[in-house]
């Protein structure tokens, strides 16, 4: 991807055939994995957990209603 207006970028991504960037096929692949999703999940609930725990009134998603 090339960009101009007064800073010039120049990025360059591996693509397949298709076009399709290379990363999102990993990701695809990965989402059809059952035991990624888990872990994904276990994840996310971990840091969240965690989050509420340290500085719950700091939390701006389970905060004040």
């Amino acid at each position: 991807m090339i960009s101009s207006a007064r800073t010039a970028t120049l990025v360059l991504e591996k693509r397949r055939e298709d076009n399709i960037p290379i990363r999102l096929l990993e990701l695809r692949k990965k989402i059809q994995d059952a035991e990624y999703i888990d872990t994904a999940v276990q994840r996310i609930a971990q840091v969240i957990s965690k989050r509420i725990i340290e500085a719950p009134e700091d939390d701006l998603i389970f905060g004040e209603l």
